[in-house]
């Protein structure tokens, strides 16, 4: 049986590897017509040639509404690296998973869509948070983090469409900012020692989205069912079971509930690639979840 198993890895590794090898095969005939021009604008477009194409290659890779559950636990364990020594050229692909804790836009009620279930957890996680880190302006710091989310996105602009969406908390890096703000407003060191992205989750979100009943981090477990995280660091393993198996043989009695946990790993990720271009690096971050790309950002050149 361990043999098979070593068997089935290896051919999803090659699948893999070759997969990615696409990539590289579409982007080299584009170099070729962009190398020759200078500066950040062609790094950009080969940037946007890697983004399409990788996008192109997940869809192939982790259908949507299917179980990928072994190809996920790959791409999460093992960084794709490949590189052509002659030219100089390489590209390394990083994904992990993104839906590990539980989305922040759900303390709105706005993005649960009358599943009171989910906003109680999130607003209880905030909760707890706020106690166990000695949060010095707890009231304020959820006012701050409720405008945000309720934030419409078309605020302060000239032209207001006839249907007005909320956007929501979509990113760290836009959460951060909330975080920024609180500090300094009332100067409260504490508020930088919560490991905010090990409770809270910052994507879109829909009717449909769970938490991955996966990929869980030990802390949200630990906060959310009430476990020492001792018992919870010794035992779950993110990727190798679910959540309703790590309850079952720790003897542990809680309620699952199916609206918000998903019992497989989710098709949802997020993803960084690096790539070199004329003797320097850049990297592009994006979000992939059933088949469709968000978020993307296009950090520049690493220093």
């Amino acid at each position: 049986m361990d043999k098979r198993k070593r068997g089935i890895a290896l051919f999803i590794t090659l699948m893999v590897i070759a997969s990615i090898m696409s990539i590289i095969a579409v982007s080299f005939s584009y170099l070729e017509k962009v190398q020759k021009d200078a500066g950040k604008t062609s790094a950009i477009i080969q940037g946007d040639v890697f983004y399409k194409n990788t996008i192109e290659i997940l869809k192939r890779f982790f259908p949507k509404k299917t179980d990928n559950s072994e190809k996920l636990k790959l791409i999460y364990k093992m960084p794709l690296m490949l590189n052509e020594p002659k030219s100089g050229f390489n590209i390394t692909l990083i994904c992990t998973p993104l839906v590990t804790a539980v989305p922040i836009n759900w303390l709105d009620e706005g993005f649960t869509w009358k599943k009171e279930e989910k906003e109680n957890l999130a607003k209880d996680i905030l909760n707890m948070i706020m106690e166990k880190y000695s949060i010095k302006e707890p009231n304020e710091l959820e006012r701050l983090i409720m405008e945000e989310i309720t934030r419409k996105s078309n605020e302060n602009r000239d032209y207001v469409p006839r249907i007005e969406k909320r956007k929501g908390i979509i990113s760290k890096e836009q959460f951060n900012r909330v975080i920024t703000n609180y500090l300094f407003l009332y100067d409260d060191i504490e508020v930088l020692k919560v490991p905010w992205d090990r409770y809270f989750s910052f994507i879109n979100v829909n009717q449909k989205t769970k938490i991955d009943g996966v990929y869980l981090t030990p802390e949200f477990i630990s906060m959310a069912f009430d476990i020492p995280l001792e018992i919870i660091l010794d035992s779950w393993k993110e990727g190798e079971s679910s959540l309703k198996s790590f309850l079952n043989e720790n003897s542990i009695i809680a309620p699952i509930n199916k609206e918000i946990y998903s019992k497989k790993a989710l098709n949802a990720m997020s993803c960084t690639e690096r790539y070199s271009y004329q003797d320097s690096l850049y990297q592009l971050k994006f979000n992939y979840i059933e088949g469709r790309s968000s978020n993307f950002e296009f950090n520049g050149k690493e220093e």
